[in-house]
């Protein structure tokens, strides 16, 4: 509706230059050139002001100088110097739409996240997606849809139609709070300096794909269930719902510097057989990585002048430690006669590591990013020991590993 007033008055403006100019000699010197306008989105809000002397005044927001809010009542512009100023309210809209977005992004992951993680696997990886892509792309719809709408219903209940300024206290906190009020009806907005995302994404694995490789060349069927070590842990994917954790603070326009959590751990591994002629017989294999890494991450935004409004290119780079549990448990059992060998090779080590990552992102809303993402983290190499009796030979684990995926966060 502002937006059809704002455009009725712009036509009256250019279809009666004449008339204008007339009314302008009953005005007061709104025209003065350290005026500066209301940002569109408030442009004729109404506006309800206490004054320290006189009576309450309300009308249309038009502008703000230097020292003085700029209000049309009736047909002329008034201005109210701050010194006279006790409290501003200004009508605003309910920003719905944008509660709905953040709503729909965050409850979707939050919900996959909580539901579809498998269970006792390394931190977050989505449980084995049985069900087809387009069961999987329709429960998410249908989980955005629910919690989009709890984000209107709670916006149209909770957020307030209207902005208040006060100007009490000191000089010093008065000073504050027009330097706040002047921004705001402008529009201009502090940039926000803290940055807090989420990493999701399908993980390359190394040791668990090279313990697959071997679990077959030696005649292992490999299960979507494991048992060996620890409690049963559900069949996972590859794709790992909390690759990342990370908080930064920008510095510079360019650059942030910051902290990061990569869970660089991968899903088990198992495998089991028969003898061909002995059903008794059997053997299993299991193998497990769990790994977390504690990073001092640097960003830098090389193309930021150059990309398009909202839009940033980051690449990061990071050192830190790594926390590596590794376990491999071979089980093997005869009945005639019967023995039994089980064989455990475990790591538990905390050593140097680093990473390198880049992101694609884009601002969504004024707080709210999302973007495109992919990573290398390095940790140093060991050496499990082969286990004859099932087969496994010794193997180099290269506890390092690769992603990409997106990025979901929140600007402060």
């Amino acid at each position: 509706m502002r937006n059809v007033i704002f455009l009725v008055f712009i036509l009256v403006l250019l279809a009666n230059p004449w008339e204008m100019r007339g009314q302008q000699t009953h005005q007061c010197s709104s025209t003065s050139v350290s005026q500066m306008p209301t940002t569109l989105s408030l442009l004729f809000n109404r506006v309800l002001i206490y004054r320290r002397e006189g009576g309450p005044r309300s009308g249309l927001l038009v502008g703000v100088e230097s020292n003085a809010l700029i209000i049309r009542v009736g047909k002329k512009d008034e201005k109210l110097v701050r010194t006279n100023l006790a409290k501003v309210i200004i009508e605003t809209e309910k920003k719905t739409s944008r509660n709905v977005l953040y709503s729909m992004l965050i409850g979707t992951y939050l919900h996959n996240l909580i539901v579809r993680r498998a269970k006792n696997q390394p931190k977050a990886y989505r449980d084995k997606m049985h069900e087809g892509a387009g069961t999987i792309l329709l429960g998410n719809v249908l989980s955005a849809g629910m919690w989009g709408g709890l984000g209107y219903l709670a916006s149209s209940i909770f957020e307030k139609d209207e902005k208040v300024f006060n100007f009490n206290g000191s000089e010093e906190i008065r000073n504050a709070e027009w330097d706040r009020l002047r921004r705001y009806v402008i529009g201009e907005h502090s940039p926000k300096k803290v940055h807090l995302s989420v990493q999701a994404g399908h993980v390359f694995t190394r040791v668990s794909s090279s313990y697959k490789t071997l679990m077959q060349n030696a005649g292992y069927g490999i299960s979507g269930y494991s048992y060996l070590i620890g409690e049963y842990r559900e069949e996972a994917s590859d794709f790992n719902m909390l690759r990342k954790l990370q908080l930064t603070y920008s510095f510079k326009s360019e650059a942030e510097i910051g902290v990061a959590l990569f869970f660089i751990g991968e899903p088990s591994i198992s495998g089991y057989k028969y003898q061909k002629y002995q059903i008794w017989d059997s053997s299993g294999v299991e193998q497990i990585l769990d790994a977390t890494g504690y990073y001092a991450i640097g960003i830098y935004k090389p193309f930021l002048k150059r990309m398009p409004k909202r839009t940033a290119w980051n690449m990061g780079v990071g050192i830190g430690l790594a926390k590596v549990e590794f376990n491999l448990k071979a089980h093997t059992e005869t009945w005639d006669p019967y023995t039994e060998v089980t064989t455990e090779h475990n790591i538990s080590n905390t050593s140097f590591s680093g990473v390198v990552f880049t992101e694609l992102k884009f601002h969504l809303q004024d707080s709210l990013v999302f973007g495109l993402t992919a990573d290398y983290v390095f940790v140093p190499a060991a050496n499990a020991p082969n286990i004859p009796e099932a087969g496994i030979p010794a193997q180099k684990l290269r506890f390092g590993n690769g992603s990409i995926g997106f990025t979901l966060g929140l600007d402060f």
